[in-house]
């Protein structure tokens, strides 16, 4: 990945802020392994562990328009500093629950869960417009490739590190979760306040911003945005009940936490190699293209997971899940940078994220009483099967883009 660092290097505001929220994601992915995994060890049952996935992704639901337009309208920065210290003290009610052997501990997680979902929610639309908020517009260019390179990183830390220390104790997770809570609060308390604030040219108007459906007509009038956004939606959904598949295939089967751990944030490392090897495919195929692509190349690794329970096959797999689809979101999210006016950015981005990313939390329910009723075996065709046909009706779709009001001043995909 050829990322010019010269105009980085004396920004101290970008890399506190990226280095902050990236180690912020680290915690928080290494919760997300613990939590389904404390609840399965305290209640054995999937079905809990999926009503816990699906409170960790149910805020997307409720909150992904509210976080929009909270990032078009307030201070990005604060935004993000409030969901810190909010994160904090959610992570520390768990480590303490857990600490103490509290009663209804399974009910203390799910709202635990809830309100760290809450927080993942406005961080990851707020990110992107405070990043920018800090840039010249000279030093975008190699600040988005940082920034695609921080799910994955934090997907390999945090799912290893997650599934490691959860091993030594059940409350150790939430504890490393919240020190990088704490170190993200401090990193972005040391930013430079007059460097994060959009100069009020920037920002529209307040009629403009109490406009809730103006994200949403942007993403209905652009025909790509408006497909892919569908597509991923379902997609996500099925690689969510994969995710649970796996996780309850390797504990049933004995093996342990560090390899469930070590499976998981294969797909860390798949990202990393995906965010280096994405320019290149961006640079020759259309956006378009290249999302059609992934459902393919994800149905095709789908196979070996329905027929093997070998750790390795399975982190194989799962890393090349994470690599196509961090290729994916790079051609999307240059896209979708080029042609969203700035000050519908946050809306837009949450009208498609609540779409594509509300399958998560459904997803994590699905797959709770899919295993609990069919088993693993029935679920591993479910899911290849599912993601086959997605494949061929995004294929067999429309290959020529329709005239669109909002792409028409920017590129074609």
């Amino acid at each position: 990945m050829m990322i010019d660092e010269s105009q980085l290097s004396r920004n101290r505001s970008f890399f506190l802020l990226w280095s902050g929220n990236a180690m912020s994601l680290v915690g928080f992915h290494g919760a997300r392994i613990a939590y389904p995994l404390l609840v399965l060890a305290t209640t054995d049952s999937p079905a809990a562990a999926g009503w816990v996935g699906f409170a960790l992704g149910a805020p997307i639901l409720i909150f992904q328009i509210p976080s929009g337009i909270a990032a078009d309208r307030f201070d990005r920065l604060r935004i993000l500093m409030i969901c810190q210290v909010v994160g904090l003290l959610a992570v520390c009610l768990v480590a303490t629950s857990v600490l103490v052997e509290a009663r209804h501990l399974g009910t203390l997680v799910a709202v635990a869960a809830f309100v760290e979902g809450t927080v993942y929610v406005f961080v990851e639309v707020c990110e992107l417009g405070a990043i920018q908020d800090v840039l010249s517009a000279e030093q975008r260019p190699a600040a988005f490739a940082f920034l695609e390179a921080e799910q994955p990183i934090a997907l390999l830390l945090g799912r290893a590190a997650g599934g490691t220390i959860y091993g030594l104790a059940r409350w150790l997770p939430f504890i490393v979760d919240a020190a990088t809570y704490l170190y993200c609060l401090v990193a972005l308390a040391l930013i430079r306040p007059n460097r994060t604030r959009s100069a009020p040219a920037d920002l529209a108007s307040r009629s403009e911003l109490r406009d809730i459906g103006a994200g949403m007509r942007v993403v209905w009038h652009e025909p790509l945005l408006r497909a892919s956004t569908a597509t991923i939606g379902m997609s996500n959904l099925i690689i969510q009940i994969v995710l649970l598949l796996l996780l309850f295939e390797l504990q049933t089967t004995g093996y342990p936490a560090w390899t469930i751990g070590v499976v998981l944030s294969a797909a860390g490392i798949g990202g990393i190699l995906g965010a280096v090897g994405a320019p290149w495919f961006t640079a020759r195929l259309s956006a378009r293209l290249v999302y059609r692509a992934s459902l393919w190349v994800w149905t095709v690794l789908l196979v070996p997971i329905a027929v093997s329970d070998n750790p390795i096959v399975l982190a194989v797999c799962w890393g090349g899940v994470g690599g196509v689809g961090v290729v994916s979101n790079v051609a999307l999210t240059l896209y979708r940078v080029a042609i969203i006016p700035k000050h519908t950015l946050g809306r837009a981005l949450a009208a498609m994220r609540l779409v594509s990313n509300s399958a998560v939390a459904l997803g994590a329910l699905a797959a709770g009483y899919l295993l609990a009723t069919f088993g693993s075996g029935v679920v591993r065709w479910v899911t290849l099967a599912a993601m086959f046909i997605l494949a061929v009706g995004a294929s067999r779709a429309s290959q020529r883009p329709r005239t669109s009001l909002v792409a028409a001043s920017g590129p074609s995909p």
